[in-house]
């Protein structure tokens, strides 16, 4: 069924022709505007539409000014990470080890030195795993990184924005000639990496970086170079990504962390939306990743995983790494079917028993719900529901009587190290708010040493696609934009035709079969 008459009830076929004549005429003008892409307009069910509007990147850089507002903010950061480097305790920390700058938004103090240290070994740790030898790193920072990949690799590029951040990796690296000899150090800003040729590099690495990109056009644009340069087989590795389903989760929890007992649930409340609105830092969808197989052909596949880790911070908690395999599959492909975790509800122990009783069998759960976040969550949904007079000291009250029933991600990929002959693979790939995760346990003898496996994942709701990342500093504009849109559709539709809202998307999310999924863009929480 057409999706603009999904709302139409009983109406006849004249007001179901009328109804989508009224929408095609809307999408036509809104097509016009230079300022849009793409344009959907769905039937609200009351008689009225809602246009929902794919902006033009080109416009809203060169006529609206996000390329230069874009440019400002790479200045920005750029200053932070300078200054970052020149403290004295920048000049005394540990080779391959300079943490300074990484502060935690719940303490605003540095995040722990043993915390840190976990984060930098698993990250090496699944980079590793996809076998770099020729490696081109954007953003590499002070080198925590590049001082343990490069020893791996036969070429190591080190590309950073910041001359002062730079300057101190190279101190570093002449303490170590042997890894020194496979470095290669660049000054370049990521969209500005050019000369290299197509297949020049088997990896190329972003780690915890593109939540310092303006949008996701220029993101995009680095990882359409970053792709082309790396050779079929290879792997685009962004670690360290900030969850965009998540987003409301974190801000609730870092301004509960921060606020006095006495604090009303109103004032706290008004401090999450702002925190929110006001967000610094790009945050992506997973769904985000999925989107750049339609427009570069040259990926063929794309994992989504929560971070490795113990340790209890805001990047194993809210962030995750996408893995981009370049040109071909490779490795072993798994067809999967996935169990309920809701229908069973296991325990660690009963996940562990399962894989005992069925040593040769593949094993899949999906929606296993995550004990990293699982407080923050329930903390939302109090929150949701207080009176505004209610206080934050007793909703922290209350959130002690919560029981837990969730799986710490780490205790199930601890599993691979307790001798039952199964490797774990966990996914975020269907973008879930909740944080729930899936996971895969298949036989280590079915994977023959091929590398990393393809498994078919759950994937993300046609929804997820409308909303791919936040819009750091973009406000204004966007604003902008919708008031010409606005007085576009009224002086090219007349007062009776004008949609009753624009709302800005990332993409218009299709059915499998290319239509327009309204009902889905219907239920976004429209913002």
């Amino acid at each position: 069924m057409d999706t603009l008459t999904d709302n139409a009830g009983d109406a006849g076929p004249n007001q179901e022709a009328q109804c989508a004549n009224r929408q095609a005429e809307i999408e036509d003008v809104l097509r016009a505007h230079p300022g849009v892409r793409e344009a959907a307009a769905i039937s609200d069910g009351s008689g009225g539409f809602i246009a929902f509007v794919v902006p033009d990147d080109v416009y809203v850089d060169d006529v609206l000014g996000r390329g230069a507002a874009g440019s400002s903010l790479v200045g920005k950061w750029k200053k932070i990470f300078d200054l970052s480097q020149l403290s004295r305790d920048a000049h005394s920390t540990p080779v391959g080890f300079n943490t300074e700058g990484w502060n935690s938004s719940y303490t605003r103090g540095m995040i722990p030195a043993d915390e840190m240290r976990e984060w930098v070994e698993n990250s090496v740790s699944d980079i590793l795993r996809l076998e770099p030898r020729n490696v081109c790193e954007i953003g590499c920072g002070t080198g925590m990184l590049v001082m343990r990949i490069a020893p791996h690799c036969e070429r190591y590029l080190a590309v950073d924005l910041s001359s002062v951040v730079l300057d101190r990796l190279r101190e570093q690296l002449r303490t170590v000639p042997d890894v020194s000899a496979r470095v290669e150090v660049m000054e370049s800003r990521a969209d500005s990496l050019d000369g290299f040729d197509e297949d020049s590099f088997d990896t190329v690495v972003l780690s915890s970086v593109v939540q310092f990109f303006p949008n996701i056009a220029y993101l995009t644009k680095v990882l359409a170079k970053a792709v082309n340069m790396v050779k079929p087989g290879g792997h685009v590795y962004i670690g360290d990504v900030r969850s965009l389903p998540l987003l409301q989760a974190f801000a609730s929890s870092v301004e509960l962390f921060q606020a006095a007992d006495a604090m009303s649930a109103g004032e706290l409340r008004e401090r999450i939306r702002r925190r929110i609105e006001r967000e610094p830092e790009l945050v992506l969808s997973p769904a985000y990743f999925f989107s750049l197989q339609r427009e570069f052909s040259k990926i063929a596949r794309v994992d989504i995983r929560p971070l490795r880790g113990r340790s209890d911070n805001e990047m194993t908690r809210y962030r995750y790494e996408a893995i981009l395999q370049v040109g071909h599959e490779g490795g072993t492909s798994f067809d999967a079917e996935f169990q309920d975790w809701a229908e069973c509800k296991w325990t660690l122990d009963e996940i562990r028993s399962m894989l005992r009783r069925h040593p040769n069998e593949r094993i899949g759960i999906k929606q296993i719900p995550n004990a990293r976040i699982e407080k923050d969550l329930a903390a939302m949904a109090i929150l949701g529901g207080a009176d505004a007079a209610h206080t934050a000291g007793e909703l922290r009250r209350e959130l002690e009587k919560q029981v837990e029933e969730g799986i710490h991600p780490q205790a199930l990929f601890d599993l691979e190290t307790e001798g039952l002959g199964f490797a774990v693979c966990l996914s975020w790939a269907a973008c879930r708010a909740d944080g729930s995760y899936d996971a895969f346990f298949v036989p280590k003898r079915l994977l023959q040493g091929m590398g990393l496996p393809a498994i078919g994942w759950p994937a993300p709701d046609a929804s997820c696609f409308a909303h791919l990342a936040n819009a750091p500093g973009q406000g204004k504009l966007r604003n902008d934009l919708i008031t010409q849109l606005a007085a576009h559709c009224s002086r090219n539709l007349g007062e009776e035709l004008e949609p009753a809202r624009i709302v800005l998307v990332d993409a218009i999310p299709r059915t499998a079969d290319g239509a327009v999924a309204g009902q889905e863009l219907l239920a976004l929480k429209l913002r």
